[in-house]
Protein backbone atom coordinates (compact mmCIF):
# COMPACT_ATOMS: atom_id res chain seq x y z
CA UNK A 1 0.00 0.00 0.00
CA UNK A 2 1.67 3.41 -1.36
CA UNK A 3 2.06 6.06 1.72
CA UNK A 4 -0.21 8.67 2.25
CA UNK A 5 0.42 11.93 0.51
CA UNK A 6 1.73 13.92 3.44
CA UNK A 7 3.29 10.89 5.28
CA UNK A 8 6.62 11.51 3.52
CA UNK A 9 6.46 15.54 5.01
CA UNK A 10 5.59 14.28 8.11
CA UNK A 11 9.12 12.04 8.68
CA UNK A 12 11.01 14.62 7.38
CA UNK A 13 9.69 17.13 10.31
CA UNK A 14 10.06 14.68 12.68
CA UNK A 15 13.27 13.87 11.50
CA UNK A 16 14.35 17.84 11.86
CA UNK A 17 12.74 17.72 15.24
CA UNK A 18 14.54 14.75 16.58
CA UNK A 19 17.94 16.34 15.78
CA UNK A 20 17.29 20.40 16.19
CA UNK A 21 14.38 20.52 18.42
CA UNK A 22 11.75 22.99 18.26
CA UNK A 23 13.16 26.02 18.12
CA UNK A 24 14.10 26.28 14.58
CA UNK A 25 10.00 26.22 13.71
CA UNK A 26 7.55 28.73 13.34
CA UNK A 27 4.83 28.71 16.12
CA UNK A 28 2.34 27.69 13.27
CA UNK A 29 4.95 24.64 12.59
CA UNK A 30 4.89 23.47 16.25
CA UNK A 31 1.57 23.38 16.22
CA UNK A 32 1.16 21.15 13.28
CA UNK A 33 3.62 18.70 14.49
CA UNK A 34 1.49 18.45 17.93
CA UNK A 35 -1.45 17.92 15.92
CA UNK A 36 0.09 14.98 14.03
CA UNK A 37 -0.09 12.85 17.19
CA UNK A 38 -4.62 13.97 16.89
CA UNK A 39 -4.86 13.66 13.35
CA UNK A 40 -3.34 10.33 12.28
CA UNK A 41 -3.73 11.58 8.39
CA UNK A 42 -3.90 14.45 6.30
CA UNK A 43 -2.34 18.05 5.85
CA UNK A 44 -2.24 19.53 9.56
CA UNK A 45 -0.89 22.92 8.86
CA UNK A 46 -3.93 24.28 7.46
CA UNK A 47 -5.72 23.66 11.07
CA UNK A 48 -2.51 25.17 13.02
CA UNK A 49 -3.02 28.34 10.89
CA UNK A 50 -6.76 28.81 11.90
CA UNK A 51 -5.67 28.14 15.24
CA UNK A 52 -3.51 30.95 15.12
CA UNK A 53 -5.42 33.13 13.41
CA UNK A 54 -8.45 32.72 15.86
CA UNK A 55 -6.78 33.21 18.76
CA UNK A 56 -3.78 34.99 17.89
CA UNK A 57 -1.05 33.32 19.57
CA UNK A 58 0.18 30.26 20.76
CA UNK A 59 0.11 30.46 24.10
CA UNK A 60 -3.57 31.66 23.50
CA UNK A 61 -4.06 28.51 21.75
CA UNK A 62 -3.16 26.48 24.80
CA UNK A 63 -5.07 28.83 26.93
CA UNK A 64 -8.01 28.58 25.29
CA UNK A 65 -11.13 26.34 26.62
CA UNK A 66 -11.95 23.01 24.84
CA UNK A 67 -15.41 24.47 23.68
CA UNK A 68 -13.79 27.35 21.80
CA UNK A 69 -10.74 25.27 19.98
CA UNK A 70 -13.39 22.84 18.53
CA UNK A 71 -15.05 25.84 17.23
CA UNK A 72 -12.25 25.97 14.91
CA UNK A 73 -12.36 24.07 11.51
CA UNK A 74 -10.22 20.94 11.96
CA UNK A 75 -10.38 20.81 15.72
CA UNK A 76 -13.00 17.88 17.54
CA UNK A 77 -13.22 16.69 21.03
CA UNK A 78 -9.76 14.81 20.82
CA UNK A 79 -7.46 17.13 19.27
CA UNK A 80 -8.60 19.95 21.63
CA UNK A 81 -8.60 17.21 24.46
CA UNK A 82 -5.08 16.89 23.28
CA UNK A 83 -3.94 20.11 23.37
CA UNK A 84 -5.30 20.97 26.60
CA UNK A 85 -3.61 17.83 28.40
CA UNK A 86 -0.18 19.16 26.83
CA UNK A 87 -0.64 22.65 28.44
CA UNK A 88 -1.39 20.88 31.98
CA UNK A 89 0.95 18.36 31.60
CA UNK A 90 3.82 21.78 30.79
CA UNK A 91 2.22 23.50 33.96
CA UNK A 92 2.93 20.40 35.98
CA UNK A 93 6.48 19.99 35.03
CA UNK A 94 7.03 23.68 36.22
CA UNK A 95 5.39 22.65 39.47
CA UNK A 96 7.24 19.40 39.91
CA UNK A 97 10.51 21.59 39.19
CA UNK A 98 9.67 24.12 41.21
CA UNK A 99 8.37 21.63 44.12
CA UNK A 100 12.52 19.82 43.60
CA UNK A 101 13.47 23.68 43.91
CA UNK A 102 12.42 24.44 47.25
CA UNK A 103 14.71 21.51 49.01
CA UNK A 104 17.39 23.14 48.21
CA UNK A 105 17.33 26.74 46.50
CA UNK A 106 16.82 29.40 49.62
CA UNK A 107 14.41 32.66 48.80
CA UNK A 108 16.69 34.91 50.12
CA UNK A 109 16.19 37.22 46.62
CA UNK A 110 13.50 39.02 45.01
CA UNK A 111 14.58 36.74 41.36
CA UNK A 112 14.45 33.84 43.12
CA UNK A 113 10.75 34.32 44.80
CA UNK A 114 9.66 35.31 41.61
CA UNK A 115 10.96 32.15 40.14
CA UNK A 116 9.19 29.68 42.84
CA UNK A 117 6.14 30.92 43.06
CA UNK A 118 5.85 31.73 39.13
CA UNK A 119 5.11 28.45 38.01
CA UNK A 120 2.53 27.83 40.69
CA UNK A 121 0.46 30.77 39.51
CA UNK A 122 1.06 31.17 35.91
CA UNK A 123 -2.17 28.82 34.57
CA UNK A 124 -4.65 29.58 37.18
CA UNK A 125 -7.32 30.95 35.81
CA UNK A 126 -8.91 32.29 38.65
CA UNK A 127 -6.85 34.86 41.31
CA UNK A 128 -5.21 32.77 43.67
CA UNK A 129 -3.15 33.41 46.52
CA UNK A 130 0.21 31.68 47.94
CA UNK A 131 2.38 31.97 51.36
CA UNK A 132 5.94 30.31 51.63
CA UNK A 133 6.97 29.99 55.42
CA UNK A 134 10.69 30.46 55.19
CA UNK A 135 13.15 29.75 57.68
CA UNK A 136 16.24 31.61 59.22
CA UNK A 137 17.97 30.58 55.93
CA UNK A 138 15.59 31.42 53.94
CA UNK A 139 14.43 27.54 52.87
CA UNK A 140 10.68 26.95 52.19
CA UNK A 141 9.18 24.86 55.61
CA UNK A 142 5.89 25.20 54.00
CA UNK A 143 3.65 26.46 51.03
CA UNK A 144 -0.01 26.49 51.31
CA UNK A 145 -3.21 28.31 48.97
CA UNK A 146 -4.50 31.03 51.21
CA UNK A 147 -7.45 32.33 49.00
CA UNK A 148 -8.65 31.53 46.38
CA UNK A 149 -11.22 34.22 44.49
CA UNK A 150 -12.75 35.17 40.69
CA UNK A 151 -11.48 36.93 38.01
CA UNK A 152 -10.08 40.08 39.44
CA UNK A 153 -9.81 39.77 43.12
CA UNK A 154 -9.03 37.62 46.08
CA UNK A 155 -9.85 38.41 49.75
CA UNK A 156 -6.58 38.14 51.86
CA UNK A 157 -6.93 37.33 55.63
CA UNK A 158 -3.63 38.22 57.09
CA UNK A 159 -4.19 36.32 60.57
CA UNK A 160 -4.39 33.10 58.61
CA UNK A 161 -0.89 34.06 56.81
CA UNK A 162 0.03 34.59 60.56
CA UNK A 163 -1.41 31.57 62.41
CA UNK A 164 0.29 29.17 60.02
CA UNK A 165 3.67 31.04 60.17
CA UNK A 166 3.64 30.38 64.07
CA UNK A 167 2.69 26.83 63.88
CA UNK A 168 5.61 26.34 60.76
CA UNK A 169 8.18 28.70 63.67
CA UNK A 170 8.79 30.69 60.47
CA UNK A 171 10.73 33.68 60.40
CA UNK A 172 9.77 34.90 57.13
CA UNK A 173 6.86 35.07 54.87
CA UNK A 174 6.62 35.11 51.01
CA UNK A 175 3.51 35.46 49.65
CA UNK A 176 2.38 35.77 46.15
CA UNK A 177 -1.13 36.37 43.85
CA UNK A 178 -1.62 35.97 40.54
CA UNK A 179 -3.35 38.66 37.73
CA UNK A 180 -5.42 36.24 35.28
CA UNK A 181 -6.34 38.66 33.39
CA UNK A 182 -3.87 41.44 33.77
CA UNK A 183 -0.24 42.14 33.78
CA UNK A 184 2.01 41.96 36.76
CA UNK A 185 1.70 45.13 38.38
CA UNK A 186 0.99 45.66 41.68
CA UNK A 187 -3.03 47.07 42.40
CA UNK A 188 -3.39 49.54 44.85
CA UNK A 189 -4.78 47.09 47.04
CA UNK A 190 -2.03 45.12 46.41
CA UNK A 191 -0.17 47.29 48.00
CA UNK A 192 -2.48 48.03 50.99
CA UNK A 193 -3.02 44.31 51.72
CA UNK A 194 0.96 44.01 52.25
CA UNK A 195 1.58 46.84 54.06
CA UNK A 196 -1.60 45.32 56.27
CA UNK A 197 -0.14 41.99 56.33
CA UNK A 198 3.34 43.43 57.22
CA UNK A 199 2.15 45.14 60.33
CA UNK A 200 0.29 42.18 61.54
CA UNK A 201 3.36 39.61 61.06
CA UNK A 202 5.64 42.10 62.57
CA UNK A 203 3.68 42.02 65.75
CA UNK A 204 4.68 38.52 66.37
CA UNK A 205 8.64 39.33 65.02
CA UNK A 206 7.61 37.38 61.63
CA UNK A 207 8.92 39.42 58.30
CA UNK A 208 7.16 39.37 55.31
CA UNK A 209 9.87 39.20 53.06
CA UNK A 210 7.77 39.76 49.70
CA UNK A 211 4.63 39.85 47.93
CA UNK A 212 5.07 38.88 44.53
CA UNK A 213 2.70 39.26 41.68
CA UNK A 214 2.19 36.99 38.72
CA UNK A 215 0.87 37.63 35.35
CA UNK A 216 1.59 35.79 31.78
CA UNK A 217 4.71 34.47 32.51
CA UNK A 218 6.38 37.61 34.17
CA UNK A 219 6.46 38.92 37.90
CA UNK A 220 6.79 41.48 39.68
CA UNK A 221 7.88 42.34 43.37
CA UNK A 222 6.16 44.77 46.05
CA UNK A 223 9.02 44.06 48.34
CA UNK A 224 11.53 45.16 45.99
CA UNK A 225 10.62 48.25 46.37
CA UNK A 226 9.42 48.61 49.59
CA UNK A 227 13.15 47.35 50.57
CA UNK A 228 12.71 44.69 53.02
CA UNK A 229 15.37 43.75 55.28
CA UNK A 230 15.20 39.72 55.34
CA UNK A 231 16.70 39.91 51.99
CA UNK A 232 18.72 42.76 52.25
CA UNK A 233 20.71 41.15 55.04
CA UNK A 234 21.29 38.37 52.83
CA UNK A 235 19.87 35.73 55.16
Amino acid sequence: MADHPHAGHRKRTMAKFRQFGMDIFADHEALEILLYFAVRQGDTNPTAHRLLDRFGSLHAVFEAPAEQLQEVEGIGPHTADLIKTVYAMFGRYRASVSRQERHSDRLNSYERIGEYFMPQLTDERDEVMLAAYLDGEGRVLKCEEIARGGHAHVAVDPYKIARSALLCHAVGVAVAHNHPAGAARPSEEDIFVTNRLRQVLAGLDIELVDHCVVARGKYASIGKVQNTRFIKQGR
